[in-house]
């Protein structure tokens, strides 16, 4: 089993939040709107928020897909478990 990974969603002045939600449901298998707004506005406040943590792959898919569509992300090591 790898190591989990933590991919991170860095807040921004450029989207809007409902643009946000929208990328981080899009992208995220299983993501509710709730989930999504509670990430959003994490990262809105507090300059960054924990989108999923899961495998390095799944981990580097998600924060490429999360770029793709005009968001800031980045992954790291997580401790625990997906």
């Amino acid at each position: 089993m790898t190591p989990p990974y933590r991919v991170i969603l860095h807040n921004d002045n450029y989207n809007r939040r409902e643009y946000v939600v929208k990328v981080l449901m899009k992208v995220i298998p299983g993501m509710t709107v709730d989930n999504a707004v509670n990430i959003m506005q994490e990262a809105h406040v507090n300059g960054l928020s924990v989108v999923i943590i899961c495998s390095q792959s799944e981990a580097e898919d998600h924060c490429t897909s999360l770029r793709g569509n005009g968001l800031r992300s980045s992954i790291e090591p997580a401790s625990g478990g997906c």
